[in-house]
């Protein structure tokens, strides 16, 4: 008997120059986006001094997240060009709009805010199409070029903020912005290469969107490793976003007045931790999911519980190790779907997922700084520590089902010459 899909060992995407030309254009509209969405933030900060309007601003990245679904459903129905490319020209349109109406000396903020909703838009349509069809472009290898995509997107989160910390006492604000609307044509000059999805014949799919949305919530009923993962991973991510690291921030601060240059370094440490995280799970050659998410679990919440030490050393140590965790359990999520669901409906089923488990993101911001008032703050890391760890309750209940299915690799929609 052969071994299921995800065990088997597959070759390094790398190897492939199509997949070495799509990844260069995904690195440089990474970098656009990061330093984007720390320096558009920033320049808010600056010209307003109000952080509610700057926590308003950047809740528009996540709140995307509500419109996945949709994508998805026109993803699976059209394909995965319909997107990319439109994407792409909303956002670079309403960055420019952004940009000459928005960051004039007495400009007001509004235009910040609808041009700033455009941009997220064009981008949550354009990532939804050029991530589902990576499995239509690499048919033969589509989980590892997924992974190693995702740990692209680490690194580059992590270049963001550092361009933007050198670059921003040569160019200012302005240049930043403007610069990141030139890198949403790197993506469009590798299409012109001939590296994009594939055409695909239009899916005869009687009850429009809305029956396509009730066959990608079947397809997840029939995978029960999917339902299974998403409880487990709802507190990885309610305990694992930006409130949690204000929090973390708040303590070397506040409990063991840490200057400004070490809370830096800490900061490199965790960043470090997460692209370790990430390149150890997404360059594997096989994909031993429920493995990864056992041995993630229990390390994130052992972490947890031992940032409510206020032991110094401590607290820094496990810090570190828990946003590394944290950034392995991110990329088994995103890895789930492209495993276990047939390549005709990812657009589908990635959607739903992408907005169950972009609920706590949202919700984490909000209820992280409320708890923290309520029961302090290493009591807060102890009720988060906790509900990781009970996660382990569900994967122990549901072991075998968390089982490697079948590969589900193939669409059957037939693709045809560009």
């Amino acid at each position: 008997m052969s071994s299921p899909a995800a065990e088997q060992s597959k070759p390094s995407p790398w190897r492939d120059r199509r997949f070495r030309i799509f990844a260069a254009g995904n690195v440089v509209n990474n970098i656009g986006e990061a330093v984007y969405t720390v320096g558009l933030p920033l320049f808010v900060y600056a010209r307003t001094g109000s952080l509610t309007v700057m926590s308003l601003l950047a809740v528009l990245t996540p709140a995307t997240l509500l419109l996945a679904p949709v994508l998805g459903a026109i993803v699976d129905r059209h394909g995965a060009r319909v997107l990319v490319v439109p994407g792409l020209l909303a956002q670079a349109a309403a960055a420019i709009a952004l940009n000459l109406t928005g960051l004039a000396a007495h400009a007001p903020v509004w235009p910040l805010f609808v041009f700033g909703a455009l941009v997220q838009i064009g981008g949550a349509a354009y990532r939804m199409g050029w991530m589902t069809g990576v499995a239509h472009m690499f048919p033969d290898n589509p989980v590892r070029s997924r992974a190693s995509l995702g740990s692209l997107y680490t690194v580059t989160n992590v270049v963001g903020p550092l361009l933007v910390s050198a670059a921003l006492l040569w160019v200012g604000y302005a240049g930043l912005l403007w610069f990141n609307v030139v890198t949403f044509f790197a993506p469009i000059a590798v299409w012109l290469t001939g590296v994009h999805p594939p055409r695909q014949q239009p899916a005869d799919r009687a009850g429009g969107m809305a029956r396509g949305l009730v066959d990608g919530l079947r397809v997840m009923r029939t995978t029960p490793v999917l339902l299974h993962a998403v409880l487990v991973f709802v507190p990885m991510l309610l305990v694992g976003t930006t409130g949690t690291m204000t929090l973390s921030l708040f303590r070397l601060q506040h409990d063991w007045d840490l200057s400004p240059r070490t809370v830096g370094l800490v900061l490199v440490a965790v960043r470090i931790a997460g692209v370790l995280g990430t390149v150890l799970v997404s360059e594997r050659k096989t994909f031993p999911f429920r493995a990864i998410v056992l041995v993630g679990t229990l390390g994130m919440g052992g972490a947890l519980l031992l940032m409510a030490s206020r032991s110094e050393p401590v607290f820094v140590t496990a810090m570190v190790v828990m946003f590394g965790f944290q950034a392995a359990l991110g990329v088994a999520s995103d890895l789930m779907v492209f495993t276990f669901v047939p390549a005709d409906a990812l657009g589908r089923v990635g959607g739903i997922v992408d907005l169950v488990l972009g609920l706590p993101v949202l919700a984490g911001p909000l209820a992280v700084p409320a708890l923290a008032d309520t029961l302090g703050a290493p009591a807060t890391f102890l009720g988060f520590g906790g509900l990781q760890l009970a996660g382990l309750l569900w994967l122990w209940r549901t072991w075998r089902q968390w089982a490697p299915s079948a590969p589900h690799i193939s669409s059957r929609e037939e693709a045809v010459p560009a």
